[in-house]
C-alpha cells in the first residue's frame, strides 16, 4: 500500500511540474509581447524626437538665413523667400526635403505675420514653420498610422548695442551738431562721404562736406582710428583683419594719434581684397552685384572731444582702390555713409540707420 502511494503522489508531482512549465510559457510569451511592444514604442518615440530636432534645425536656419536677406524692399522679400527654398537643410538624417514650409513677414518679432507684404517698408522679421508627417510603427498599429510633427522660428533685426570686436578700427564724428540730415542719429546723408581718418595735424579733411568742417576735431593730436593697440602693426592688422577691441554704445572710444604711415596701403589691401574693386559708390555696388562685403564695414561713431563717447555703430562702404592709392599718413581717408549696417548682410540696400545683427526670437 505504501508502496501505490508514494507512486500516486509521484504522479501527482509530475502534473504539477507540467503546469508549471505551462505558466512559464505563456508569462515568457507576454513578457516578450510586452518587451517587443515597449521596443516599438521606444522606436516611434525616438524617431519623433530626432524628426522634431530636424525640423527645428531647418526652420531656425531657414528663418535666419530670410532675416539676413531683409532690407524693407520687395526684392528683399523675394530674396528671403529664396533662401528658405534653398535651404539645403533635410530630415530623415538628410533624405528626404520638407516640402511643407510656410514662409511670413512682419514690422516686429511677434507679428502680425503677412505672407506677401507690398509695400515691404520695415518688414525686418521673417516666421518659417513647417509640418512633418512622420509614419509610426507600433503606434501606427494601434490606430495612429502617423504623427504629425511641427516646427517653427521667428528671426530679425536686433539693435547692436555693443560688440566683442571685428569694427572697422576708425571712429568718425557725429555731425548731429551740424547735420547734412537731421533725421539720421548721426547727422549724416546716406550716399555721402565722411571722414573716417583725419588729415595732419587732426583738423584737415578733404572727404565732401567736411572739408568745411575742420573744428569737429577739438583736439589736433586725435586722428580717427580707433578700437586697437597704439601699433601701427597692429593698426594694419585690425583694418585688413579686423582684429579689434570690444566697443560698447555710450563706453568712451579710446582713439588713438600719429601719422601711421602705413595704414592707407592697409586700406586699400582690405579693398582689393573684394571681388569687386572698382565701384566708385555703393549704389553701383549692389548694382554689379559681383562684391563679396569686404568693402562693407562697420564703425563707432563718437561725439568728439573730450569724452569720445561711443554714440552707436554705422555702416560705410570703403571707396575704391584708387582712391587711397598713394595716400599717406598725413592724409585724410574717405568712405560712403550706407546707413543701417546688418551684420552678416554685406550686401543691403542702402536706407535707414543703426546697425544691427540677427537672432532667434522663437
Amino acid at each position: 500500500m505504501r508502496e501505490r502511494f508514494c507512486k500516486d503522489r509521484s504522479w501527482q508531482k509530475s502534473g504539477w511540474r507540467s503546469r508549471q512549465r505551462g505558466y512559464v510559457l505563456i508569462a515568457l510569451s507576454l513578457g516578450l509581447v510586452f518587451i517587443l511592444g515597449m521596443a516599438g514604442l521606444a522606436v516611434d518615440i525616438g524617431r519623433m524626437y530626432v524628426t522634431k530636432s530636424e525640423a527645428q534645425s531647418f526652420v531656425d536656419s531657414a528663418a535666419f538665413s530670410a532675416a539676413l536677406q531683409l532690407d524693407g524692399t520687395s526684392a528683399g522679400i523675394t530674396r528671403a523667400q529664396s533662401a528658405v527654398a534653398n535651404n539645403p537643410k533635410k530630415w530623415e538624417f538628410q533624405n528626404d526635403s520638407f516640402t511643407n514650409v510656410q514662409t511670413a513677414f512682419a514690422t516686429s518679432s511677434t507679428g502680425p505675420w503677412v505672407a506677401n507684404p507690398n509695400p515691404a517698408t520695415n518688414y525686418y522679421f521673417a516666421q518659417v514653420q513647417t509640418t512633418v508627417s512622420l509614419p509610426m510603427y507600433l503606434i501606427g498599429a494601434l490606430g495612429s498610422p502617423s504623427s504629425t510633427i511641427a516646427a517653427g522660428a521667428v528671426a530679425g533685426r536686433a539693435g547692436t548695442t555693443g560688440v566683442p570686436g571685428g569694427e572697422f578700427p576708425f571712429s568718425p564724428y557725429t555731425r548731429a551738431g551740424s547735420p547734412d540730415n537731421p533725421n539720421d542719429p548721426f547727422g549724416y546723408q546716406v550716399g555721402n562721404d565722411y571722414t573716417l581718418r583725419w588729415g595732419a595735424p587732426g583738423t584737415n579733411s578733404t572727404c565732401g562736406n567736411d572739408q568745411a568742417k575742420e573744428t569737429l576735431d577739438q583736439n589736433g593730436k586725435i586722428r580717427g582710428y580707433c578700437c586697437v593697440s597704439q601699433s601701427a602693426a597692429s593698426l594694419r592688422q585690425a583694418i585688413v583683419g579686423g582684429d579689434t577691441d570690444p566697443e560698447t554704445v555710450g563706453q568712451p572710444v579710446n582713439m588713438d594719434n600719429g601719422a601711421k604711415n602705413t595704414e592707407m596701403a592697409a586700406i586699400g589691401e582690405r579693398v582689393n581684397e573684394d571681388t569687386d574693386t572698382t565701384s566708385p559708390d555703393y549704389a553701383t555696388y549692389l548694382a554689379n552685384g559681383m562684391g563679396n562685403g569686404e568693402r562693407v564695414v562697420y564703425v563707432a561713431v563718437n561725439n568728439g572731444a573730450p569724452n569720445y563717447t561711443n554714440m552707436g555703430f554705422a555702416g560705410f562702404f570703403l571707396l575704391n582702390a584708387a582712391s587711397y592709392s598713394g595716400l599717406h599718413g598725413n592724409d585724410s581717408a574717405c568712405a560712403e555713409y550706407i546707413g543701417t549696417y546688418v551684420q552678416g548682410a554685406g550686401n543691403l540696400a542702402p536706407g535707414g540707420s543703426g546697425s544691427y545683427h540677427i537672432k532667434l526670437y522663437q
